[in-house]
Order: C-alpha cells, then structure tokens, then sequence
C-alpha cells in the first residue's frame, strides 16, 4: 500500500503542479493587463507593474488553492482512470475508502503548504505589492493609509488622520474619559513617532475641561502619557490598516484579543481568523470530492469533461463559502460555525459518497 500511496501522490502532485501553473498564468496576466490601463500615472511603469504583479502571486496561489487542489486531483486520478490503472487497483482489492485515504495524506502535504503560503509570504508580500504601486502612482507621500483610523486603548480614543508608517503618524486627535465616562481632555497631535518603546508627541495641543473651566497647553514635544497603556504598538497599528486577508493567524489573533480587550467588534475578524485555520481542512476536502467523481460517474469521461466539472465545483463553493460568511456575519452566527459549515457540508457529502460506492 506504501507503492500505492506514493504512486498516489506522484500523479496528485504532478497535475496539480501544472493545473496550479496554468491558472497562475491566466491570472498573472490579467492582473497584468489590468495594471497597464494606469500605465503612466505618476511613476507607475512597467517595471513597477511587474514587481507589483509578481509580489501578488503568493496572495493569488493562496486564494485558488482549494479550486487548483480539486483540478489538479480530478486531473491526476482521472489519468490513472484513462489508463486503467484505478481499475486495476480495484481488482487487486483497494478499496475506493482506501484510495480516498491515500488521497486524503497527499492533501495533507498540499493543505499544509497552502497555510504555510498564507502564514509565511502573504502578509510580506502583499503589502509591499501595494506599497510600491501606490508610491509610485502618487508618490512618497502616499505610504501608509490617509483614509483615518479610529482605534481604542481603555479609556483613550485615538484618531489617526495619517499613518506615514506603524512607527510614524500625524494628524493625531486623542480624547481622554473620566471614571464616569465623561470627556476629561483632549489632545490635538501633529506628529508622533514611536523610538525606544514609546511614542513622542510633536506639535501638542491639550485641552482639559475642569469642574469650573477649560485649561489649553501647547507644547513642542511630550511623551505618550504615563496613564496610557501600551496597547497601541506599531504592531496593533499595522493589523488595522491591513486587510485581513494579508494578516497571519497570529496576527489575526492577537488583533481580535485587542479589539475584545476593548469592548470592539471583533466578529468579521474572527472570522477571517477561522477562515484561515479551515483554509488547509477545505484543501483536503476539495480533493477528496474527486474521488468519486473520478470512479463514479466521470471514470469514462475525457479530461476536457472532468476539468469542467471541477471548475463548476471550485466556483460553486467559493460562492456558497463567501455567501456563508456574510451571512453569518449579519445573522450573529459563530464565527467558528460560520468558517467550517461549508466545508463540514462537503465533507458530509463526500463521506456519505464513499461509504455507498464501497
């Protein structure tokens, strides 16, 4: 069974290999095109535009990794069908729950590289890719995010109207409460940059409202306030002006303990948390959907038939997983729940397949 199962595998590997460089290349070069029409804004040439589409192929891998898994698996068990070689494994006495188990150990190596992508090169790459182009659309001026950002730190409001960088901001307003929720001061902040493991203030303006008057101090420079925990660390304001998406798992999780320390909503983005985990499960399941496809009622079909089936398969269930999200999200349901029932669903469907074609 050890020859079968790395037999198995060789086919797997091999024909998702190529399915994966196949839609990676159509991808690539419609993101290509797509970059081109703002050819000439600012800096933004070719050479930028392919250093951005180039730091993009990590993201786009990780997206269709389940779909390319599904193709390249429907591929690889569909040529040892062509070639009589499944059929001849069912003769020798393999059943088709072993195969599946075979397959399912193969899976395992793919879904793990498929987390080790997302974990390791996503949040580098992705980033950057959006850096360089828009620094070289509109210039140096546009690194970081200028839409705003409104964080919390205990009894501490924080607006950010330019994130230069995690460690440098500008246009920062702070607004301190009293014990009983009222406002207790006001801070009006050009600029602050974090060195030595604190914040410096630029530019201050404070405003205090005392029982009988309002107080204003202006001063050059001072330290982040003692009474300020320090929860706002450039890593914090990294995690909220990056998409879920280009975070890690652990980044996801260490925002989500952030944002319930401080009574935040934290459910879309315990949701991209789970989602993450279940990204390698749904590989595997995705994979295991070909199994009886290939020795069901595809073991006579052509190539052409079966990749159409698996993409109709592939788009089918990145709508459902992305209708599912949503809608938990505005039902109030468990973000766990919500992660893992499109992929426990298929994984329900495909058991029950097994079990009735042993």
């Amino acid at each position: 069974m050890r020859r079968v199962d790395a037999y198995l595998r060789q086919s797997v590997f091999t024909l998702t290999l190529v399915v994966g460089a196949a839609l990676l290349a159509i991808s690539t070069f419609i993101t290509f095109v797509t970059e081109l029409e703002d050819l000439g804004r600012g800096q933004y040439g070719i050479g930028a535009i392919l250093q951005y589409v180039a730091l993009q192929v990590p993201e786009t891998v990780y997206v269709m990794f389940p779909v390319i898994a599904l193709l390249g698996t429907l591929m690889g068990l569909g040529a040892l069908a062509a070639n009589s070689e499944l059929v001849a494994m069912r003769a020798a006495g393999i059943s088709v729950i072993r195969l599946a188990w075979g397959v399912a150990k193969a899976g395992v190596v793919i879904g793990a590289l498929a987390f080790a992508l997302g974990e390791l090169l996503v949040p580098v790459t992705t980033p950057l890719a959006d850096e360089i182009r828009s620094v070289a659309r509109y210039g140096e001026s546009a690194r970081g995010s200028k839409d705003g950002v409104w964080l919390r730190d205990g009894k501490h409001f924080v607006f950010i109207g330019e994130l230069v960088s995690e460690r440098q901001i500008r246009q920062v307003e702070l607004f301190r409460l009293s014990d009983d929720g009222s406002l207790d001061a006001a801070i009006a902040i050009d600029s602050a940059r974090y060195d030595d493991d604190h914040w410096t203030f630029e530019g201050v303006r404070r405003t205090r409202f005392l029982e009988d008057e309002i107080r204003v101090e202006t001063m050059d420079q001072e330290p982040w306030p003692m009474d300020l925990t320090p929860e706002l660390t450039p890593d914090v304001l990294r995690l909220f002006v990056l998409e879920a998406e280009s975070l890690s798992a652990w980044g996801l999780w260490r925002y989500v303990e952030y944002l319930e320390r401080n009574g935040l909503d934290a459910e879309s983005s315990s949701l991209a948390f789970w989602r993450k985990l279940a990204a390698p499960i749904t590989v595997i399941v995705m994979m295991l959907v070909a199994v009886p496809f290939v020795i069901g009622s595809l073991r006579q079909s052509g190539a052409g038939q079966r990749l159409f089936i698996g993409v109709l398969f592939g788009v089918g269930f990145y709508l459902v997983n992305e209708v599912t999200s949503s809608t938990g999200l505005i039902y109030g349901l468990s973000p766990v729940v919500t992660a893992f029932l499109p992929t426990a669903a298929v994984a329900v469907l495909v058991a029950v397949r097994l079990r009735s074609m042993r």
